[in-house]
């Protein structure tokens, strides 16, 4: 699973979301999606905005999580 880590960078900055959205242009309520881990898909041209205006990258802003096998586990065939 991909989750967005746009609260600790800004909360790493000291920056709020108000001050991003004026920096980036993005709009307030994508914004507010994002640093909530409400979004469903993040767009290229929103994670090239949010990179310019907060000089990193995008794995600053995405961390990938195995979902994992919740649980189960692995049955192993033998021949």
């Amino acid at each position: 699973m991909i989750t967005c880590t746009l609260k600790e960078v800004l909360k790493r900055k000291g920056w709020s979301r108000y001050r991003l959205q004026k920096e980036s242009g993005i709009t307030y309520p994508t914004l507010h999606a994002m640093y909530h881990g409400k979004s469903k898909g993040y767009s290229a041209e929103v994670l090239d905005k949010l990179c310019h205006a907060l000089r990193c990258k995008p794995g600053d802003l995405l961390k990938w999580t195995p979902k994992g096998n919740r649980g189960r586990t692995r049955r192993v065939r033998r021949a």
